[in-house]
């Protein structure tokens, strides 16, 4: 994978989400122990033993609600807070452990607001 275009999220062990990815984590390492492992590098980050999610598994990630920790010292993203509102289960995702730490990486993050409407915007 291509690390400059990489959207990630770390969240370290010591933040209120770290336990609810390592559930996650277990539960699709258990579910799918013949899954291919991937791994990434993003500067100075390695995340080891990948996991693709699934549809019903990103709707798990995405009910955590990482926004909500996009200011914590202990979470750090390349994303900004309108991206990480916007994520949803079209987004791709990959589970990684990381040292001391969870890594979810994500492919087809919106760069800004998608048009809407008639008239690509909203006419109010």
């Amino acid at each position: 994978m291509d690390s400059d275009k990489l959207h990630y999220v770390l969240v370290t062990d010591r933040s209120r989400k770290a336990r609810s990815l390592r559930q996650l984590y277990e539960t699709l390492v258990a579910d799918r122990a013949d899954a291919a492992r991937l791994e990434v590098n993003i500067g100075d980050i390695r995340g080891e033993a990948g996991i693709e999610l699934r549809e019903r598994d990103r709707r798990r990630v995405l009910s955590l609600r990482l926004q909500d920790e996009h200011m914590s010292p202990y979470c750090q993203t390349n994303m900004n807070l309108f991206q990480l509102l916007m994520l949803d289960e079209r987004t791709e995702m990959i589970l990684y452990r990381a040292k001391r730490a969870w890594l979810l990486v994500f492919r087809g993050v919106a760069s800004g607001p998608r048009p809407f409407g008639t008239q690509g915007y909203d006419p109010r």
